[in-house]
């Protein structure tokens, strides 16, 4: 029986290493949705409303490089749009939904650089308009991080 057995084995482990992995088939507890914390509002230290999360930017690699958020304005009006580092954010359970703070000011996030959607940036230098599908599969450069909320 230890003959048949060991063969089996080893074919059956030398199949699992060739095999692709696959992701995961749920969410867990501290795994958050990218559809749940587009859209929510940002809150400061003092609980005050500073703005919302407009969009979060990958990287090629598919890891999260920053999120940008609508600031300023009055119900979407005289807003801009400026970028943080992910980890700059905190985020929690409230109830069923999210509540993302950060200790930024919305003074100070309105005093950073305007963020530029790559598809829009390029579209505006070109003047031709390419719809929301613009260069998909791009991200916009990096932000500098030279101003610091």
């Amino acid at each position: 029986m230890y003959r048949v057995t060991t063969p089996v084995f080893a074919v059956s482990m030398l199949i699992a290493a060739t095999l692709p992995s696959f992701a995961d088939n749920m969410q867990t507890a501290e795994e958050l949705r990218t559809s749940k914390i587009v859209g929510t509002h940002v809150y400061n230290d003092a609980n005050e409303n500073i703005g919302s999360v407009e969009d979060i930017v990958l990287k090629p690699d598919g890891t999260m490089d920053e999120v940008v958020l609508s600031v300023g304005g009055f119900l979407g009006i005289g807003s801009k749009y400026v970028a943080v580092p992910f980890s700059d954010l905190k985020i929690s359970h409230d109830g069923s939904s999210l509540k993302i703070a950060t200790n930024g000011t919305k003074d100070s996030l309105k005093a950073l650089p305007d963020y530029e959607f790559y598809n829009e940036r390029s579209s505006a230098a070109t003047g031709s308009s390419t719809g929301t599908s613009g260069t998909s599969g791009t991200t916009a450069p990096p932000s500098t991080g030279a101003s610091k909320y």
